[in-house]
Order: C-alpha cells, then sequence, then structure tokens
C-alpha cells in the first residue's frame, strides 16, 4: 500500500518488523517475570532469544532466495519467508540453549526452567508475526489473487487491486495472540500445541489465495503449505504424547 522509503532508506515495512520485535520481546518481559525464575535465567534466554530473531532474519531470507532459485534456476539475496526464519531461529536457540547454557549454568537452572519459556514463545511469535504482517500489506508482499475492486486494495507496486491477505493473517494472528496469552496466564502447557496446529492449519488454507507464487518442491503444495502440513503433524503428534503421559501420570497418582 506504501511501499515507498520514509527516511535513511527505511520505510513502513522495516518499521513494522522492528515495531514486532519490540512487542516480542516486551511480551517475553512482562508475562515471564510473573513466573518464579531466576534473573540469570531470565536474562539468558533473553539474550539467546535476540541472537535467534536475528539469526532468523537472515534465515528467512537464506530460505526465500532458495525459494526463488527453485522456481527461477536464478540464486539472488531477495526476499524473507517466515517458515524459514523460525526453522532458522529455532535450530540458533536450541544451539545457544545447550552451548552456552552448559557454561553459564553449573546447576542446569536453564534446563530446568525451560519449561516456562517453551511455553510463553508462542505468545512472542505470534505479535511479533501479526505486526510483521501489516508490514508486508505496506511493502505489497505476499498478496493474495488479484481483484477488479472491492474486496481488494490498490497496490501501486503491483499494479491493481489484489486481496489484502496480509490483513486478514495479521487479524488472526492477533486473535491467536490473545488465545495464547489466555491459555499461558491459566498455566495451560498446551500454547506450543496450539500455536502450531491453529497458525499450520490457518496458512495451508490461506494460501490457495495467495497470487505471489513462491516455487515448489512438492508437486500441488507451495513451500509453506509443505512446512504447514508437519507443523500441524508434529501438534498433533505433541498433542497425543502429552495426553498419554498426562494420563499414565494421573493413573499413577491414584494407584499410590
Amino acid at each position: 500500500m506504501y511501499p515507498y522509503e520514509l527516511f535513511w532508506g527505511i520505510d513502513l515495512y522495516d518499521i513494522f518488523m522492528v515495531i514486532g520485535i519490540i512487542s516480542a520481546i516486551i511480551v517475553y518481559d512482562k508475562y515471564i517475570e510473573k513466573r518464579n525464575i531466576p534473573a540469570k535465567v531470565r536474562d539468558f534466554y533473553l539474550i539467546i532469544g535476540v541472537v535467534s530473531i536475528v539469526v532468523g532474519i537472515y534465515s528467512a531470507e537464506l530460505f526465500q532466495s532458495l525459494f526463488n532459485y527453485i522456481k527461477t534456476g536464478v540464486f539472488v539475496w531477495q526476499g524473507l519467508t517466515f517458515y524459514g526464519g523460525i526453522i532458522g531461529g529455532v535450530a540458533t536457540f536450541i544451539i545457544c540453549l545447550f552451548a552456552f547454557g552448559k557454561i553459564f549454568f553449573k546447576e542446569k537452572e536453564h534446563l530446568t526452567n525451560f519449561r516456562h519459556v517453551y511455553e510463553v514463545a508462542p505468545c512472542c511469535i505470534t505479535i511479533a508475526h501479526a505486526f510483521g504482517r501489516i508490514g508486508c500489506l505496506m511493502a505489497g508482499c505476499c498478496y493474495g489473487a488479484k481483484t477488479d475492486g472491492f474486496p481488494g486494495i490498490y497496490m501501486p507496486q503491483n499494479g491493481g487491486y489484489f486481496i489484502p491477505i496480509q490483513l486478514y493473517e495479521s487479524l488472526f494472528l492477533f486473535a491467536l495472540f490473545i488465545v495464547l496469552s489466555y491459555l499461558y496466564k491459566k498455566n495451560n502447557s498446551y500454547t506450543f500445541i496450539v500455536y502450531l496446529i491453529s497458525y499450520g492449519a490457518w496458512r495451508f488454507v490461506i494460501e490457495f489465495f495467495r497470487a505471489d507464487e513462491r516455487g515448489a518442491f512438492i508437486p500441488g503444495l507451495t513451500p509453506a503449505q509443505a512446512i504447514s502440513l508437519l507443523a500441524i503433524a508434529v501438534g498433533i503428534g505433541m498433542a497425543i504424547y502429552k495426553a498419554v503421559k498426562d494420563s499414565g501420570n494421573k493413573s499413577a497418582e491414584k494407584n499410590s
């Protein structure tokens, strides 16, 4: 909608990305402080979280460049893809958690408190992604199918009216953030499972209405749809495992 430079080479896409990252940090700080976690552990997770975000941005660009290569046969560093950022960011977080955690925490406090970070992470990811999608709307990327007018939005860089998929996804993500925040505040340990299944299902469906083709490595599916199916499968697997484990724990308590 407004893909133009505002000042110093910065546009609205950049601004909303920064707003999203700052929002994620604020949510982490405010939510996690209500749990009884040592300050050193909270700060450690925050630091490796920020490092993971930085690496995740480069990973998002790498994945998108690979998708472009699959489509065109030419490798150029261009664009960002959310799932690529998540994969790179999560991998970096896990590596830092074990590599540096072993150095700074002799009593393994970082591992005993990992559950709290695991549960709050979906809230942080979702709020950052919600603002990021507004940035996509402003930049004119990730757009939907072309229309002749309403309900499309005129995107000057694309030369026509397009369904604002970015706006719909942003609204969905804000709603999901509210749901996940409620679950987290109720000490519900299913936040990550709900996130994986909910966003995976949403993204799989919304891809049918996307018009900015990103290539494909599985015939009939976009890269995002393939990863969405994997996310849903992992979420369902985690839900089954947790349900069986919780049932076993309850049985053991009754027998004791």
